[in-house]
Order: structure tokens, then sequence, then C-alpha cells
């Protein structure tokens, strides 16, 4: 429900144009007329919730923004109103703590924003760090999967002397974002409570290039630039690109021990953020680079935060991700007897309720009547970007190719059916979207999926992991399956169903979800007291339902048959070799 709430401005001192205090109920949408008449900074913060903030100009949305997750974060926004135009702010919560009934929000408009202060007691990092062990410990299922008892005790014993000593929230965030990598699930989560940003400077000292990690390669991936495009990086400010990459992955998280997607994603996703919460800001970037193998070094001076911005968003190697992922799926001719299927992620369905996924039914089969009437016998599954979602969606894809009945898994487990530590646990917008608001709604739900308990664990019913059939019609020809390190969960889950059971070709880079098992279905967020840090992790340890591979070990992700490696030339071209290979390999 929107609550209109009109909210008259008074001019304060100095920067602060204006600042307002607001109780706002869980469900319910705040609509604030902003009145500034200049360039305005405008805040949003909640004692109890993480809101998110949308911006309209004349009743048109401009801008959403959840930059910040934490309870009782942040949200900044910059805007210059154009004279005439009504300009509002719609404000919602969309996660608290459990505990929460409504929410106190206040919003200021100032010309200017102050960094905000990540200090903390060595004691309140220690007994945080001691509180995220004890959720781990009591809700994780996944925590011994890949590591030993005693590997987590050495681990947390190192950790706590490095918590006490840390000097601020960035010190104690890279503790807890190594322990959290460590356990090996790619479904894993640990973030600051505000955006990295908001602690940073706001003067000109932001990296002047953009990166991109190609086979353990950094190369210069922005144009008009005085390093040439696709240059290979040596060193900046003497810290050598290997270095970059294996300080830069800890912050990314994996099934297993797959490493593609944790080395490459930083450079992608955490450019904006946790680059520079490693590596810091400088007035001055010392960047060694090499090409037409000869090396040269060049110093370049820091830029705004907005330049750089812009800057990442217009990355080269944009180019062809953009036409990869401009649609959640499509069926196109590639060659003669060559079609593709392509689908970049299964969350655009909840179940098989949704009208979305009657939709996808209805492609599929119209797929199959293009494939049959054409008497097609090459198909390519290209899964390339998708980082899952509904497991109704990835089984409907998978009775059109499969000759055999198959599950979702083998069995599935998790350590309780009742929520631990609930004080310390959010209400996240997934759980609000199926209508749950407490720890209630959520131990009704785990105890009809797990209702009993078995040697300590609590296991999936067989009614929810039935037996599904394949399709009337299936796909008989050969099949190619195109991954990359991005793969994951309900999609990586696919692949390895696909590999393991048809005849396709794999052609790619190992999936950063796993081949044989994985955590997932439910994911779980708990907030620690005093740094507000969030954490979290899905409660469900899966066994796939997939065979035994002499070329599959366990904690690998979905590992190719033809691994692609790009080229120089062909990071410059922007071609799709992925697509290319998989078309080589046909004729």
């Amino acid at each position: 429900m929107t609550k209109p709430f009109i909210i008259p401005l008074l001019l304060l001192v100095n920067s602060v144009y204006g600042q307002t205090d607001i109780e706002l109920k869980p469900g319910d949408t705040l609509k604030y007329s902003l009145k500034s008449q200049q360039p305005v900074w405008v805040t949003v913060q909640s004692s109890d919730a993480n809101v998110g903030v949308a911006l309209f100009i004349e009743g048109k949305k401009i801008k959403e923004q959840d930059d910040s997750r934490g309870i009782k974060s942040i949200e900044r926004l910059f805007y210059t109103p154009e004279k005439g135009k009504k300009y509002e702010l719609k404000v919602w919560a969309k996660s608290y703590i459990e505990k929460t009934k409504s929410s106190k929000i206040s919003i200021t408009e100032s010309k200017t924003v102050s960094i905000l202060n990540g200090q903390f007691t060595s004691a309140q990092f220690v007994e945080d760090l001691r509180i995220f062990r004890s959720i781990r410990e009591r809700a994780n299922s996944g925590l011994y999967v890949y590591r030993s008892r005693k590997q987590i005790d050495s681990l947390y014993q190192k950790a706590e002397e490095e918590a006490a000593n840390s000097k601020n929230i960035f010190d104690f965030y890279k503790v807890i974002a190594r322990l959290t990598g460590f356990e090996g699930s790619c479904h894993n989560y640990t973030d600051l409570p505000n955006h990295a940003s908001y602690y940073l400077t706001r003067k000109p000292e932001y990296l002047p290039v953009t990166l991109k990690n190609i086979d353990g390669r950094l190369f210069q991936d922005s144009k008009d630039n005085k390093i040439p495009l696709a240059a290979e990086i040596i060193s900046i400010n003497n810290i050598p690109a290997r270095e970059m990459i294996n300080r830069f992955s800890q912050y990314y998280f994996s099934d297993g021990y797959s490493i593609p997607y944790k080395e490459a994603t930083g450079f992608d996703k955490g450019m904006l953020d946790k680059f520079y919460i490693e590596f810091g800001t400088h007035k001055q970037y010392s960047i060694k680079y090499k090409w037409n193998e000869q090396i040269h070094e060049v110093t370049l001076p820091g830029i705004s935060l907005e330049a750089f911005k812009k800057l990442q968003e217009s990355r080269h190697s944009l180019t062809l991700d953009k036409k990869l992922m401009s649609e959640k799926y499509s069926f196109t001719k590639e060659d003669e007897n060559v079609y593709r299927l392509s689908v970049r992620g299964f969350d655009f369905a909840t179940g098989k309720e949704d009208p979305a996924y009657e939709k996808f039914s209805t492609f599929l089969e119209q797929m199959m009547d293009t494939l049959e009437h054409e008497k097609i016998t090459n198909l390519i599954i290209d899964l390339r970007g998708n980082s899952g979602g509904t497991g109704a969606l990835y089984e409907k894809v998978f009775t059109y190719l499969t000759q055999r009945p198959f599950r979702d898994s083998h069995y599935a487990y998790t350590w309780f059916n009742e929520v631990p530590m609930e004080e310390k646990l959010v209400i996240t917008p997934l759980f609000l979207s199926n209508g749950v608001k407490d720890k209630q709604g959520i131990n009704a739900y785990l105890k009809q999926l797990y209702p009993k308990e078995v040697q300590g664990k609590y296991y999936w019913t067989d009614d929810k992991n039935p037996s599904i059939l394949p399709n009337e019609r299936t796909f008989k020809g050969q099949l190619y399956l195109l991954v990359d390190q991005r793969v994951a969960s309900a999609a990586s889950h696919l692949a390895s169903l696909i590999k393991s059971y048809t005849n396709a070709i794999v052609i790619g880079k190992e999936t950063v979800g796993g081949y044989y098992e994985h955590n997932g279905h439910l994911p779980l967020v708990y907030e620690l007291p005093n740094t507000g840090i969030q954490t979290g992790f899905s409660i469900v340890h899966v066994i796939q339902d997939a065979q035994n591979l002499p070329d599959q070990e366990k904690g690998q992700g979905v590992i190719p048959h033809y691994e692609i490696r790009l080229t120089h030339q062909e990071f410059l071209d922007q071609n799709d070799v992925y697509l290319k290979k998989a078309l080589e390999l046909q004729k």
C-alpha cells in the first residue's frame, strides 16, 4: 500500500536544506516531495530497516536504488532539478530485523555529504566475529562440506587475532570475507552495511582506467585512454597484476574450489567498491603496461568517483555481453542445420503457477515444432551469464533434452527446521515477496519441507522431490552446451544434468556452481550487531542427480570438454568465440 506523505521542508543552517523523520510500517511506501531548487544530495536512513528509494520526475521514475543493504544503512542519491519540474521520492522497507514492527525514516536534503565513520573498538570486532562463527556453526549445512573442522578452527583462531587488530570496518570486512569464501558456496553472502563508496573520499582519487581479467592477464578495457585499449597491465602502483587478481578474488565466492569466477568477477562487478576496500584510493596511479611487446610506464592522476562510474559503464568488454544478456531467453537459427536455445536466467518466474512459466512452456513447445519440422540435428544450449533462479524452469528445459527420468536431487537436507539465532535474522525481500514477515512464517515453511530429523539432519520430503519424466517430445540430435564462469545455482544444476545424461559437448569455462553438490534453495541473512555487516548463505545442502564422471572431481564446477581462452585480438574484436567453436565442431 502506498501512503502519500507530503513533507514541507524548512531551511536549515549551512549545507542542510531540509530534514524530516517519519514512521514507516512494513509493506508501506512513503512519498516525499523534494523542494530544493538547486543540485542536492538526498540522504535516506532508517533506524530499523534497509530501505529502497526511487526518484520520480513528473510522475516518471528515473532512478531506483538500493546501494546499501544493511539495517540502519544509508541511501544517497544526487540530483539536479529542472526549473518548474515536480520531483518526488518514494521510500520503502526492503528488509528489516525480524522483531521490527515499524521503522523510523530520516530524509535529508543537503549540499554535501560526509564520509561515513567506520570506526569500532577491538572488542566490538571480536564480538561480531564470534557471532559470525556461531551463526554458521548453527545454521550453515555447507560449513564442513569442503573443509574439515580442524581447518575451520585454525582459520578462526587466526581470524580472531586479525579482528582484534582491525583498525576500521574495511579491515574487519576483509577478515570475514575470507572466512565466507573459504567455506565454498557461491550462495554465500557477506557485505558491508553501507556501500563502500560512502566510507571513501569524494576527492578525485579513483582509478583512471578499467580492467578486464582474460585468463589471468589484466587488459586495459577503456577506449580513448592514454593507455591503449587491450594493453596488458603489468602493475599498478607497484602491485603486480597477479597479486591484484589474487587479492581481489577473496571477495567473490564459488562452490567448492572453483576459481575462474572468483578471479574474473571483481573486475566486472567490484570496481566501484571492493577494489578500493582492498587497494585504497590514490591521488596518482603509476601504471606499467605491455604494448607491442614493449613495457611502458605512465603516471596518471586519479579521477572522480562519478567519472569512474561512467568509465566503468562504457567498458569495451560490454559490447558482446550486452548483446548476450539482452533477452532472458531466445531461440535462433545459427547455421543450416543448427539452432541455439539461449537462457540467461531462471528468475523470470516464481514457479509453475506463474503465468511467465506457462509462457516459457509454450515457447519450448514452439521450439520443438521448429526442430521437428526442419529435421534439425544440432542444438546449442547457451547458458552463459545465467546465475540461476527457479528450479521448475531448469527442470522444464531438461525434460526436452533427456531420455530418462530425473530428480532435482538424490537428497537434500538442512541442519534445522526452526530458525536459530532469530534475534539477528533479517527478513529479506525474498521472504516478503512470498508473504513471510517473521520467523514463524519461515519455521512453518521449513517444517513442511523438512519435517523429520535423522541423525541431526532434516531431509527434504520425497513428495517435494519427485521423479520428473521426459517430455513426450525430446531432442535426439547432437547437443552443444555453452557455459562460462558465471553459470550458477539452477543453471549450473541444469548444466550438470546435461553433461551427465546427454551427448552434449560442453564448451566454455568452468562454472561457479558445483557439478555434484551445492548449498541452495533457501537463503537466510543475518546482521552482526556492532558493525551492521550482513552475512548469509543457503541453508539446504543438495546432492545433485549427476553421474560420477572421470573429468569431474569433488568441489569442481561443470568442466568443459573444450575450454575457451580468448586471444588478444578476439578481445579487441568482441566476436563470439564460444559460438564459433560450437559451429566449428558441428561441421
